[in-house]
């Protein structure tokens, strides 16, 4: 068989999906293992499965778990291909690892800054039995608001580059001064840096800017170390992670099949106590109904289950269907799935939401937020800058409303 080439849009059958969510994990128990079994006969699409496995960062385990069946194996071709890619894959992890290690010791052990990794390669040495499994694209470090030009500093000394999403592609910005860059670090709330070895990082001050679930400063204090690579890493602490998991991969619809295996890695972990996380952050957090439904999504894909098997609604079942209907797309599907919901959050029913004299605030607040491009070419004192660069955003905002007045 040869490497298969994109299927994105071609869908996978119940059984071919089961057998999908079920392999996307570090490992099999023997139960998993049986179900397995039964599901590899009536797999007909395997270049499709191949492809989806790809597409959603799973490829090394589901190739990992697949080669363990005896009695039901996946067709030879199949299984080479599933090798040749996984293979790929690997080394592309290896890549990334390098480039982390380097940041992490050229920037930010130099820099001093506390700091705390999570997601990507932070969450895999914390919970994978083998941090090598786990496929990620980027970084993402916490760092104190105050303490990001320390750290911003020293990766541009070293050859990283901001950039940005532009119509064209991507954009790298250019700084002229010490003022620009603490100009462009207050008006962004997640800077995107790219190493010198082409490994993207997201430097966040809170852990998320459009809610207000998170403590972010008590995650900080509260965060633990893990070895990664003989590296000593800060990471966020055990049940802290594995509820921003929760938050952060539902607000996303489950849209990525390695975010199934960080549950399965979460849940299956020694260390983990799902009930002090149950207890602990559904006050805390607001996230109690989140953490159950991701918890119940869990079981329900590690049992092979599929969306066609329920009659009634449960709020697990409602995030398996999501990532079972996000299999055949990618992000431009996720986006389309999203259109009507909750500004900032998934909006499913059962969630809870930051109060809504919050909720009103933050969106004053983005409705106002001035961006860097809104000042960067005003010059004088930075109050008379921002002052002037919201009157004028202040100006097109009535413009465009008095605009819509006129047309009705």
């Amino acid at each position: 068989m040869e490497t298969p080439r994109c299927q994105s849009g071609k869908r996978l059958s119940p059984a071919e999906a089961k057998l999908l969510l079920l392999a996307a994990r570090p490992s099999w128990s023997e139960e998993q293992k049986a179900l397995a079994d039964e599901l590899v006969p009536q797999v007909t699409q395997w270049p499709v499965f191949i492809d989806t496995a790809r597409r959603k960062f799973a490829l090394p385990m589901v190739y990992e778990n697949l080669v363990t069946l005896i009695d039901s194996p996946p067709p030879a071709e199949a299984t080479a291909a599933l090798r040749a890619l996984s293979l790929r894959a690997t080394a592309e992890i290896l890549r990334r690892h390098a480039a982390f290690d380097w940041f992490h010791g050229t920037c930010v052990l130099p820099s001093g800054v506390a700091h705390a990794y999570f997601k990507g390669p932070a969450l895999a040495a914390q919970f994978y039995p083998d941090p090598m499994q786990r496929f990620f694209r980027d970084v993402d470090i916490l760092v104190p608001a105050r303490q990001r030009m320390a750290l911003m500093q020293i990766m541009l000394e070293n050859g990283c580059k901001v950039f940005r999403k532009a119509p064209s592609g991507f954009e790298v910005l250019s700084f002229h001064s010490e003022a620009d860059i603490r100009d462009y670090l207050y008006l962004t709330d997640v800077p995107s840096i790219l190493t010198p070895q082409g490994l993207p990082l997201e430097l966040h001050a809170t852990l998320d800017h459009r809610t207000a679930l998170f403590d972010s400063a008590g995650m900080l204090e509260r965060a633990c170390e893990v070895t990664l690579n003989q590296n000593r890493l800060s990471v966020l602490a055990n049940s802290d992670h594995a509820v921003y998991l929760s938050y952060h991969h539902t607000r996303h619809l489950w849209s990525k099949l390695n975010w199934l295996a960080d549950i399965a890695a979460v849940v299956t972990h020694p260390d983990i106590d799902l009930n002090t996380i149950r207890a602990q952050h559904s006050k805390t957090t607001r996230l109690g109904s989140t953490v159950a439904a991701t918890l119940e999504l869990h079981q329900l894909a590690s049992t092979a289950c599929h969306p066609e098997d329920f009659t009634n609604r449960t709020p697990g079942g409602d995030l398996l269907r999501v990532c079972v209907d996000g299999l055949h797309g990618d992000l431009e599907l996720e986006r389309e799935m999203k259109q009507g919901r909750q500004i900032h959050t998934v909006g499913f029913d059962w969630q809870r939401n930051a109060p809504a004299w919050r909720r009103y605030q933050l969106s004053l607040r983005g409705y106002l937020h001035l961006k860097y491009d809104d000042v960067r070419s005003i010059h004088g004192p930075r109050t008379f800058r921002y002052s002037w660069a919201l009157a004028l955003k202040l100006r097109r905002v009535a413009q465009r409303l008095i605009g819509r007045s006129v047309q009705r």
